[in-house]
């Protein structure tokens, strides 16, 4: 039987423009409130994770893989954080997955992978303390996330990280040739070890999407978030926000269908005077 493999990255649960429940409850008693543009991240994610219970009941089994960032504490800046406690900032993250969570059966398999410091903490611990309280997989003992991942699904291997050896750049032009460049590097270095390369090579971290197809024999696969413009974000020009989704692959003995899930945010437009 077929495996369904669903993947997310970036969630980035905690920040005010990013995945958020509908209601907070912070620890000093309050409560905080998603916002309009919160609510319809919230909405696109319960879409996403519809789709892949309807894919899951074709296949009968999942395997969820988090791709970093679960949850937020930017040490960077913050003024655009739910909260500043650790232990509310798991929570929400928890809260706000439980969509995609809801659909997970005792013979389905969970995946953790470690994103970077700056938003979860030192060598990533919220990350992997997330993956200990969902249950994830294990790569060893103490240990309940990976920092990369290599996983062989019905004959199907899949090369997960959360950081990429490169950038995409912030010109429209270069972001399209993004995905191509990690296929190119993904082949090459599997080429230069003397191993095969990964069927699908899949890197978070910068948000935007994109897909190699079958431009090499390996295809590289670029993942959205599900977090919308930042400060750091207006700050470096990036005043468009970037689509945002996930990634569903159907895997049966080798083969391997790719389906893209990606939400523009429609901005308000201009202003009349």
């Amino acid at each position: 039987m077929a495996t369904t493999v669903a993947i997310l990255s970036d969630i980035h649960a905690n920040s005010t423009v990013a995945l958020c429940p509908p209601t907070v409850n912070l620890d000093d008693g309050g409560t905080y409130r998603a916002s309009r543009a919160q609510r319809w991240l919230y909405k696109r994610f319960q879409e996403f994770a519809g789709e892949v219970a309807r894919r899951r009941e074709e296949t009968g089994k999942l395997v969820v893989i988090l791709n970093g960032e679960l949850a937020d504490d930017n040490y960077h800046g913050k003024y655009q954080l739910v909260d500043p406690n650790p232990k509310t900032q798991m929570a929400t993250a928890v809260k706000a997955l439980k969509p995609m969570l809801d659909l997970l059966r005792p013979d389905d398999s969970l995946y953790v992978i470690r994103g970077t410091e700056a938003h979860s903490g030192r060598s990533a611990w919220m990350d992997d303390k997330i993956g200990e309280d969902l249950g994830a997989v294990s790569p060893r003992e103490g240990v309940h996330s990976y920092w990369h991942l290599q996983l062989n699904v019905d004959g199907v291997k899949f090369d997960v990280a959360h950081h990429p050896p490169l950038g995409p750049g912030r010109m429209p032009w270069t972001r399209g040739q993004y995905a191509m460049r990690l296929a190119a590097f993904a082949y090459m270095d599997g080429v230069q070890a003397g191993e095969k390369p990964p069927d699908l090579y899949v890197r978070g971290h910068y948000h935007v999407p994109g897909d190699s197809y079958d431009a090499y024999p390996v295809r590289a696969i670029a993942m959205p978030s599900w977090q919308l413009t930042t400060a750091f974000g207006y700050r470096i020009g990036s005043s468009r926000a970037l689509p945002v989704g996930g990634v569903i692959v159907t895997c049966d003995r080798g083969r391997y269908e790719v389906a893209k899930h990606l939400y523009s945010w429609l901005a308000a437009g201009y202003d009349i005077v």
